[in-house]
């Protein structure tokens, strides 16, 4: 598993810069409230993830008066070697490079340094609606599974051209275009359905097994 050993952050939302180095080990960050710890650990998911854990738009990350940010990690990688990961985003556009070689696409990046954030907001994942479940499950099945990544890609790109054709057509859709759209859309949904059961039936046990520690026994429950 790649561990961070320092990151570099210019401009991301209330951190104009800060270069900090980390323990192999456990890290605790403290400081008052606004003062950009949860920014800090959120740049940390943006060089994984090439964008915000909590869904908000670029153009929301920059810090006030500028028109770009920047991070940059450098990794200790699973054969030993060191790797460098940096992110410029700006207005217009997005680059992601390993070692100072940009990606072809942001999608190659994702899995190479897999991580999980949890946060007290992650109780919408049971008091909320589906939306928020499928975004968890996609956040980690993406970083297992290139081909669903790709599928979820493909398929919510073409679900919102279907949509955006709906709304602009005032009632005179292309039947034969909208019967291929929903073929296309068919055939993705089904190979990212069996992942996502998949998924949930191997969490599920152990959802069980520590939710009744948790629970002290009392209450049992299950994933589906």
């Amino acid at each position: 598993m790649p561990s961070l050993k320092k990151i570099v952050i210019s401009d991301f939302r209330n951190i104009s810069f800060q270069e900090l180095s980390f323990s192999p080990n456990i890290n605790c960050i403290s400081g008052p409230n606004g003062s950009g710890k949860t920014n800090l650990i959120d740049a940390i998911y943006y060089i994984s993830m090439t964008k915000s854990a909590f869904g908000t738009s670029d153009r929301y990350n920059f810090r006030h008066g500028t028109g770009e940010f920047s991070m940059c990690g450098s990794y200790l990688m699973e054969n030993g070697l060191e790797s460098k990961i940096s992110v410029r985003t700006g207005s217009d556009a997005k680059v992601l490079k390993r070692d100072d070689k940009p990606y072809g696409r942001l999608s190659e990046h994702i899995g190479l340094i897999p991580i999980v954030l949890v946060s007290p907001s992650d109780v919408s994942l049971v008091s909320e609606g589906g939306e928020e479940r499928r975004r968890f499950v996609n956040s980690v099945l993406s970083q297992m599974d290139p081909a669903y990544l790709s599928n979820v890609q493909q398929y919510e790109r073409l679900l919102a051209g279907r949509n955006k054709l709906l709304k602009e057509s005032s009632g005179f859709v292309d039947g034969d275009l909208m019967s291929v759209m929903d073929m296309r859309l068919s055939a993705l949904a089904s190979p990212i359905h069996e992942a996502r059961r998949d998924f949930a039936t191997k969490l599920s046990p152990l959802v069980a097994k520590y939710y009744e520690i948790l629970s002290s026994g009392r209450e049992s429950v299950c994933m589906e």
